[in-house]
């Protein structure tokens, strides 16, 4: 997203750490947060006031505290209903607690505001699109990422062809989604999320060669987290997948994961 300038360009959408979010950006939002203090277009006491209370949001959420963090950022909110982080902020947080009416609100929130203040909403609609499509409404997140792919000054478009490769396939695109993420392994070679996707593509589409070739890849590059533990539990019902207890190994290690609630109730077919 790119503001008034490069830095508070930074500082609108940066927000991606959160864990739904994370294969977008690995930034700190502590850090994004400290970058952006002292940024804006305005400098009153309630946008300050804002400023503060989202700063505090973002530290309470890395800890843990969710409840505490939502209260902050409603605060914010409350303080400058326009301040865009705000507004992001608590959309990306009930993204991932599920309750996605308030997603949404803040999201659509969040998206006008910045097209009112004349700001490049772009890094923000790819984290609107991502959310779209986790909440299994793929067509509409594909609507969402043609926009973004057809910004030629966004700075992560290889995240985004990820994000419409993963879109596409739960779209049952499957053609579309193999296009795209090669598209963003051709401009990030081994991209480590993109190798994940790329494997659980294959495997959707019969291709067990090529999966386990890019799961083992996907293993070395990313380790054991729970993301690689599911993908190699898919793999664990081929006969080739050459991988033992992988399913165990999520439940045991990861049992709050949202790939461990897709194998208790069986989703071998989500990713």
């Amino acid at each position: 997203m790119k503001p008034l300038s490069l830095l508070r360009l930074t500082c609108l959408t940066s927000l991606a750490s959160l864990r739904w979010f994370k294969h977008l950006s690995m930034f700190s939002l502590v850090a994004w947060l400290s970058a952006c203090a002292g940024v804006g277009v305005r400098a009153d006491a309630a946008h300050n006031q804002a400023r503060a209370h989202t700063e505090l949001a973002a530290r309470y959420y890395q800890v843990g505290q969710v409840a505490v963090a939502v209260q902050e950022a409603q605060i914010a909110v409350a303080s400058d209903a326009n301040y865009v982080p705000a507004q992001t902020l608590l959309a990306l947080i009930y993204a991932e607690l599920r309750q996605n009416k308030l997603a949404d609100a803040h999201f659509e929130r969040a998206l006008s505001l910045s097209a009112a203040q004349g700001v490049s909403n772009t890094d923000l609609r790819n984290s609107y699109a991502w959310y779209l499509c986790q909440s299994n409404r793929a067509e509409q997140g594909l609507q969402e990422l043609s926009a973004v792919l057809n910004d030629p000054l966004y700075g992560s478009l290889d995240k985004a062809l990820v994000n419409a490769s993963v879109c596409a396939a739960r779209a049952n695109k499957f053609d579309m989604a193999t296009s795209y993420i090669n598209a963003a392994l051709d401009m990030r070679p081994n991209f480590p999320v993109a190798v994940l996707y790329r494997a659980h593509i294959e495997l959707s589409t019969n291709r067990l060669k090529q999966a386990r070739a890019d799961s083992q890849l996907a293993q070395k590059l990313l380790g054991d987290t729970p993301e690689v533990l599911w993908l190699m539990t898919r793999l664990e019902r081929t006969s080739i997948s050459g991988v033992s207890n992988a399913s165990e190994r999520l439940l045991k290690n990861f049992p709050t994961s949202v790939e461990a609630s897709w194998l208790r109730a069986q989703q071998w077919q989500w990713f």
